[in-house]
């Protein structure tokens, strides 16, 4: 497993360190890296500079999952991910796709399932791939959503939760926390 991280590890830093910057841009990525360690989110990369980015964000101490449906010029297949390994490799990744899942999984690399929770059914086809693929954690969006979700539905999740997307508030975080979530990510850097 790259960098010799565990699901607990991640677990504890999560515990430690419940919001976990979402990171878009570069300027993103040097906010970041000025923070103690702490898990981090890369989202906006591209071939070009995802190699560097992960690099500065370890560098810091993080731990880095890198959404790799977002990194602009590679295809979701097992060459693009044997590229990113062999120029940068991340703790992780974060993916909507089962394939990328079951290729990190292989590969030893933590794995993070994105499932949108639009509706009743959506999060019961979610709970059913989870069962599937089994990721290390899965992240809900949009995050805010589950403010309003019942702590049963997301209780029949058999991996620690995250809650992603459109979180902007303080009491967005605590509200959603109560829940039983293990963590939030959120791009706004207010809330880091």
């Amino acid at each position: 497993m790259a960098q010799g991280k565990t699901v607990q590890a991640v677990r504890d830093l999560f515990k430690a360190y419940p919001v976990v910057p979402a990171l878009r841009t570069g300027r993103d990525v040097d906010r970041a890296v000025k923070l103690g360690p702490r898990a981090v989110f890369l989202l906006g990369s591209s071939v070009l500079d995802f190699a560097g980015k992960i690099k500065a964000l370890q560098g810091a101490g993080h731990v880095v999952f890198v959404h790799f449906d977002l990194i602009e010029g590679l295809r979701a297949d097992g060459a693009a991910l044997d590229y990113l390994l062999s120029e940068a490799a991340p703790e992780g990744v974060i993916s909507t796709h089962k394939s990328v899942i079951d290729l990190a999984k292989k590969a030893g690399l933590l794995r993070i399932l994105r499932i949108f929770v639009l509706d009743s059914e959506a999060v019961r086809k979610g709970r059913q791939l989870v069962t599937t693929v089994k990721p290390d954690f899965v992240e809900l969006l949009p995050g805010v959503a589950l403010t309003a979700v019942e702590e049963r539905l997301l209780r029949d999740f058999s991996v620690p939760l995250i809650g992603g997307g459109l979180i902007t508030e303080l009491s967005q975080v605590h509200s959603i926390l109560k829940k039983g979530v293990t963590a939030v990510s959120t791009s706004d850097a207010s809330l880091w």
